[in-house]
C-alpha cells in the first residue's frame, strides 16, 4: 500500500534509514497562522539538499564558525539530528543516493554499489548504453574510438522513492533532480521525474530516457556559459578571521593529493593546469567549491523557470551538491581545504533558504538537509592521532588468496577457448569478490564452497610474514549473511543489508564474499594519496540530517 504523501513521509524517508535518531534541537511550536482554504496545501515545495561527504560530525566541530542565517537558521529553527548512521556496509555514492527518498536500504532498493559485476560484465549502477546523452557530447578528438559512454537511468532501482508516490498521488506535481554527478541526480528521484540533470563537459545534460530534448532554461542556462566563469581564479581560503590551522590542522600534510594541476596548499588555481577551457577546468571545478556555486546557479534558474512551489500542488526537488565529495577525496575531512569549503557550503544554504523565502515564501516550502555518507580521515593523519591508519594493497590480498585455494583445490582450469588465464577470482569490485563459476565446477567444487574456504583463510593471517591479509577485519559469504547475525553484532547486521538477492541467483549484482577492512584502513598502496570511505564504521555511517519546514502538504 502507497503511503500519503505528507511532509511527515518525505522526513521519514529521509529519516527512515536511520538506525539511531537522537533530535538535538526540537523545533518550538509554531505561531498561530491564517486560516487555510480546505484543499490548499500549506506546503508548496519540499527540497531536498543532499551534500556529498558532509560528514556528520562537521557541523558539531565547526558550528562556532558558522553564519546565522545557514545551518544555524536549520538548527535553531528546526528539526537537528546529531547522531544519524546509515545501517548499511557500503556507504558510498550509489547507495546512499537510493536509500534518502526510498527509505530503505541496498538489500531493498538493490543499488549496492556505484558499480557491481553482473552476467559477466562491470554494471554502472545508473547508466546504460542503450540511452544517448541530452544534449549529445561533444566527440574527444583525441580519442574518436573512445567506447560509448553509458548515459544515465534508474532502471535498477527497484524499491519506490517519495519522487514515484508523490507523482503518483498529486497528479501535476513536478519532480527535479539536479547534481554535479549523474547517480546524484537520478536515484534520488525515482522513475518518473519530470527531469535529471547532472554535469558534463562543460553543460548539464540529460539522457534520451527522460526526453529527447532538455528543458529549454536548460538550454539557456548553458549557452550563458555559467560554467566558465571561474577560468583562471584562485581558490583561496574564505575567511581571514578564522585559525584553519586551530580548527582543522596544517595546510600541508602528507597523504594529501597534490599533483601538476593542484597544489597540496592555497591558493588552488581553476584552470585543471591548462591554459584554455577544457575537460581540465572542469573536473577541477567540480573539485573545488565554485562547483557547488554552479550548481546553486542552476537549481535557482530550475525554481524560477519551472515555476516550483507557485502553485497549489506540491512540488519535490533534489539537489546533490558534489564538490564536498570531490575535494574531500583529495585532502580528506581533516583538512583546510573541506574546513573552507564547509563554510562556504553554510554560506549556500543560506543563499538558498533567501532564494526560496523569495520565490515560494517563508512557511510554504520544506527544507531538509542530509549526506549520503561520510569518509575516513586519510591514514597519515589518522597515524598522527595514534590510530591504526593504513593503505592496504587490495590487489596483495587478492593474489594469495588466489594461491591459498590452488593450493587448496588445485591449479583454476577453465575453458580452452577462453582469451584469459583461469582464476578463481572471476571479478573483484571490492568489497565484493566475485568467484568464477567454471573454475569452480573444474575443480569439482561450488562458488559457495570457494566462497567458505576464502573467507576461512582471511580470518586467520598467515604466520611468519608480513601480509595484507592482517588487515582484513571480517569476510562474509552469502551463507554467512543469510544465515544472519545477533542484534549487538552492529558490523554483520550492516553487511547484511548490503546483499541484495530477491532471486537468490549468484549471477545477480552481489558478489560471492564481502570484504571488510580493519577500522582507519583504506584500499591503496603505500604511494597513493588521499582518502575514501564505503565501510561500515561510524566515521563512514554517520551523517548529518537537518528538516526545517511546516508539518503537512
Amino acid at each position: 500500500m502507497r503511503p500519503t504523501v505528507v511532509l511527515v513521509v518525505l522526513l521519514a524517508a529521509v529519516a527512515g534509514l536511520i538506525a539511531f535518531v537522537v533530535l538535538r534541537t526540537v523545533p518550538p511550536a509554531p505561531a498561530p497562522e491564517p486560516p487555510v482554504a480546505d484543499g490548499v496545501p500549506r506546503v508548496k515545495l519540499a527540497v531536498l539538499v543532499v551534500f556529498d561527504q558532509l560528514r556528520g560530525d562537521y557541523l558539531e566541530k565547526w558550528r562556532g564558525h558558522f553564519g546565522t542565517d545557514g545551518f544555524a537558521r536549520l538548527q535553531n529553527d528546526g528539526a537537528w539530528f546529531t547522531h544519524c548512521h546509515y545501517p548499511y556496509a557500503n556507504t558510498i555514492t550509489g547507495p546512499g543516493h537510493a536509500s534518502v527518498l526510498t527509505g530503505t536500504c541496498p538489500d531493498r532498493h538493490g543499488i549496492v554499489g556505484n558499480n557491481w559485476y553482473e552476467r559477466g560484465a562491470v554494471v554502472y549502477c545508473a547508466g546504460s548504453t542503450r540511452y544517448d546523452f541530452v544534449p549529445p557530447l561533444t566527440p574527444d578528438p583525441k580519442n574518436p574510438k573512445a567506447a560509448r559512454k553509458a548515459a544515465g537511468m534508474p532502471e535498477r532501482l527497484t524499491a519506490e522513492t517519495v519522487a514515484d508516490v508523490l507523482r503518483a498521488e498529486r497528479p501535476g506535481a513536478k519532480v527535479f533532480g539536479l547534481s554535479l554527478k549523474d547517480r546524484s541526480a537520478i536515484l534520488p528521484t525515482g522513475k518518473r521525474p519530470d527531469g535529471a540533470y547532472w554535469f558534463e563537459g562543460g553543460n548539464f545534460v540529460t539522457s534520451t530516457y527522460y526526453d529527447d530534448r532538455e528543458h529549454p532554461w536548460v538550454t539557456a542556462f548553458n549557452r550563458s556559459r555559467a560554467a566558465d566563469q571561474w577560468f583562471g581564479r584562485d581558490w583561496t581560503r574564505l575567511r581571514d578571521d578564522i585559525d584553519y590551522a586551530a580548527s582543522s590542522g596544517p595546510d600541508d600534510v602528507r597523504g594529501e593529493t597534490g599533483g601538476p594541476a593542484w597544489s597540496r596548499t592555497f591558493p588552488h588555481p581553476i584552470t585543471g593546469g591548462k591554459p584554455k577551457l577544457g575537460k581540465e577546468y572542469y573536473d577541477a571545478l567540480a573539485s573545488s567549491p565554485f562547483g557547488n556555486e554552479l550548481l546553486l546557479r542552476f537549481a535557482q534558474a530550475c525554481v524560477t523557470a519551472e515555476g516550483l512551489g507557485a502553485d497549489d500542488v506540491p512540488d519535490l526537488l533534489t539537489v546533490s551538491f558534489s564538490s564536498n565529495d570531490i575535494l574531500g577525496h583529495k585532502w580528506g575531512p581533516d583538512s583546510q581545504e573541506v574546513l573552507d569549503c564547509t563554510l562556504r557550503t553554510d554560506a549556500q544554504v543560506a543563499e538558498f533558504l533567501a532564494f526560496l523565502d523569495e520565490k515560494v515564501g517563508r512557511g510554504r516550502y520544506l527544507f531538509a538537509v542530509t549526506a549520503d555518507h561520510g569518509v575516513c580521515p586519510i591514514p597519515e593523519v589518522a597515524r598522527a592521532h595514534g590510530l591504526e591508519g593504513k593503505r592496504v594493497d587490495t590487489g596483495r590480498i587478492q593474489k594469495e588468496l588466489e594461491e591459498h585455494l590452488t593450493a587448496k583445490f588445485g591449479p583454476p582450469a577453465g575453458p580452452k577457448d577462453s582469451a584469459r588465464k583461469p582464476a578463481w577470482v572471476e571479478s573483484a569490485q571490492l568489497p565484493w569478490l566475485y568467484f568464477n563459476p567454471k573454475v569452480a565446477t573444474a575443480a569439482g567444487t561450488t562458488r559457495e564452497a570457494v566462497a567458505r574456504a576464502a573467507a576461512d583463510f582471511l580470518a586467520i593471517a598467515p604466520e611468519g610474514k608480513d601480509s595484507p591479509v592482517a588487515d582484513v577485519h571480517r569476510a562474509f559469504t552469502r551463507a554467512d549473511l543469510a544465515a544472519g547475525f545477533p542484534e549487538a553484532d552492529a558490523v554483520g547486521n550492516r553487511v547484511r543489508r548490503s546483499l541484495w538477492q530477491p532471486t537468490g541467483n549468484l549471477a545477480e549484482r552481489c558478489g560471492d564474499l564481502y570484504i571488510v577492512l580493519r577500522p582507519y584502513a583504506i584500499p591503496g598502496k603505500p604511494t597513493d594519496t588521499g582518502t575514501t570511505h564505503g565501510s561500515p564504521f561510524p566515521y563512514d555511517t554517520h551523517v548529518p540530517l537537518l528538516a526545517y519546514g511546516r508539518s503537512t502538504m
